[in-house]
């Protein structure tokens, strides 16, 4: 799948209108971000019960009912398929990624992202822009680091650049106030997220009242359902140790109701604008030295 020509003004936008059409629920700072550790990792290569396991844990991350997950290795026409039968996920995925769990999160979330997306009643009709939208979708779930992982992997599936993926993270996380530490705890990769952030819009994205309590996740992988607004620690009924939590809401605009999504066209860029996304999409140190030899270019015909 191509990507499209983009930028962060229309990522933007498109992130701002998806959060009003979906309408989630306000996030908390303990349980938003979803963090692919190297435990969850394995448990998507080590068998396909593990598997199963972790699209399980990643579905009920982004608020979708989810009772099993069952996976059948196979031609897909494309990355994966997936059906449906109540609450039980029927996944069929390309045998080629079954040992890259970095690929597989990004399945993961971006089914999760699909699921939820028709969960809350908007239509998909695969074109490119609704692609985009379950990327932007799964950053509203708190599933932006299975992306942004996953971004040095050969699955092309995505229509956002990786810029634009770390663009709407970090747009996300600074608008519900999560602050930079937090948002780089679940990120392999952290630098170019820290450059971005100063930058960053601080204005809140809309999302809806918070619910009167909030689960989170102890040491074991437990649910644990915690007073929303509260701080202190609980008790495990599982493994018995003590769970430190913050059950207190993130920043956001509060919304009362879902608003339409609009329809828009698949961005298109000018030759310029397409010269400077090659420009932007430069390592730094390409971009770095390309400025000195303009400079210097510049100096010597003066």
């Amino acid at each position: 799948m191509s990507r499209f020509a983009a930028t962060e003004r229309w990522t933007e936008r498109r992130l701002t209108a998806l959060a009003a059409a979906l309408a989630l629920p306000c996030p908390v700072r303990e349980s938003f971000l979803f963090d692919p550790t190297h435990a969850f990792r394995v448990s998507c290569t080590e068998s396909d019960i593990s598997l199963q396991r972790a699209i399980k844990r990643v579905f009920e991350h982004a608020g979708v009912p989810c009772d099993a997950a069952v996976v059948l290795w196979k031609a897909a026409g494309g990355s994966a398929r997936v059906e449906r039968d109540g609450d039980t996920w029927f996944f069929e995925i390309e045998p080629v990624w079954k040992t890259s769990a970095l690929a597989l999160g990004v399945i993961i979330a971006r089914e999760a992202a699909r699921a939820l997306v028709r969960s809350r009643g908007i239509s998909l009709a695969r074109t490119r822009v609704d692609d985009a939208d379950l990327e932007l979708a799964a950053m509203l779930a708190g599933l932006g680091a299975l992306l942004l992982a996953g971004a040095p992997t050969d699955l092309d599936v995505c229509v956002l650049r990786p810029r634009l993926h770390r663009y709407a993270y970090a747009r996300v996380a600074r608008s519900l106030d999560l602050g930079l530490s937090r948002a780089l705890d679940v990120l392999p990769r952290k630098a170019l997220v820290t450059l971005l952030w100063p930058r960053i819009s601080r204005r809140g994205l809309p999302f809806q009242a918070l619910p009167p309590n909030v689960i989170i996740r102890c040491f074991c992988q437990r649910r644990l359902r915690v007073p929303t607004g509260a701080v202190g620690s609980t008790t495990c009924p599982a493994c018995q140790r003590k769970r430190p939590f913050d059950g207190r809401a993130c920043r956001i605009e509060t919304l009362a109701a879902p608003l339409p999504l609009p329809s828009v066209p698949v961005p298109v860029a000018t030759p310029w604008g397409s010269l400077g996304i090659s420009f932007i999409e430069l390592p730094l140190a390409a971009r770095v030295t390309a400025l000195l030899i303009v400079a210097l270019v510049g100096i010597a015909l003066i």
